[in-house]
């Protein structure tokens, strides 16, 4: 039946699971004999890191996972700068409103032209759910705490169509509700929300496997 928990404590273990993604991701880096995987690689060819990964010393390579992320959260600004300059005040709001921008990446998670354009989009669905849904879903609940029902997050994984088939549902169901009209639907969107929550981990790991096995 799964194990019924506070939102709350599903962030914590999401924490954990997406810091323990992030390390698998390096080893595979690590791994690689003859450069950085194409998949992985977040290096644009007018980066401004350019050291050979394999020959760092630890301490470079702590820094080098700095500058990824901090280039990468560069780029996904300038990529996204006007969805990002749109968006709604009311924490509500602002959950539809980037539930519809996922709505709109969904399809080139599945089925992009390519591995590399399927996992460049991934990483920007992740991207918006991690520091803008979540963060819109994280007020909402302080709001509407007396409103929330425990979700039963199980985190076992399915097929990708499957997968597919569940996020679409679950996006089209947040944009659809009146969270600031009924107590109904208050509990909707937090249902929903908790329910994008454990299927965006399922999409972390179904590319974490993909990427471990090139």
């Amino acid at each position: 039946m799964g194990n019924v928990i506070s939102f709350q404590k599903a962030k914590k273990k999401k924490e954990k699971k997406f810091n323990q993604n992030k390390k698998k991701s390096k080893t595979v880096t690590e791994k690689s004999t003859t450069g950085y995987p194409v998949v992985l690689n977040p290096l644009k060819e007018d980066s401004s890191i350019n050291m050979d990964y394999a020959e760092m010393k630890p301490e470079d390579k702590i820094e080098y996972w700095k500058n990824i992320e901090k280039e990468e959260e560069e780029r996904f600004k300038e990529k996204y700068k006007d969805v990002l300059a749109a968006v709604p005040v009311n924490a509500g709001a602002r959950m539809q409103y980037f539930a519809k921008v996922m709505l709109h990446l969904l399809p080139n998670v599945f089925h992009g032209s390519s591995w590399d354009a399927r996992f460049d989009t991934c990483m920007d669905f992740c991207q918006f759910y991690i520091t803008e849904f979540d963060s819109a879903y994280s007020d909402y609940i302080k709001v509407n705490k007396e409103f929330e029902r425990p979700y039963q997050y199980k985190f076992q994984g399915m097929a990708a169509e499957k997968l597919e088939e569940e996020l679409k549902g679950c996006l089209e169901k947040l944009v659809a509700l009146y969270p600031e009209k009924t107590d109904a639907d208050k509990t909707a969107m937090m249902y929903h929300a908790a329910r994008l929550f454990e299927l965006q981990d399922l999409l972390s790991d179904l590319f974490c496997m993909e990427v471990m096995k090139e």
